[in-house]
């Protein structure tokens, strides 16, 4: 996961570098769409447990932070 994060960091730090313009919001949402069309059943299942347990993660690291 680190390595896709960055990657596209790079790659957009090269295309600002070049002028190019960023995606926008429609063509991302778009892209996005046709990656998912392409899970399995099994897969988007996996992809959502996972998001489900970092989601947790994140909930739990935000609580600690605050009582401390």
């Amino acid at each position: 996961m680190l390595n896709t994060a960055y990657e596209v960091n790079e790659n957009l730090t090269a295309a600002l570098s070049q002028n190019e313009t960023l995606p926008s919001d429609d063509e991302i949402a778009q892209r996005v769409l046709e990656i998912r069309s392409q899970w399995d059943l099994k897969e988007r299942i996996s992809r959502r447990d996972e998001a489900e347990r970092r989601f947790s993660d994140l909930i739990q690291q935000l609580t600690e932070s605050i009582a401390a």
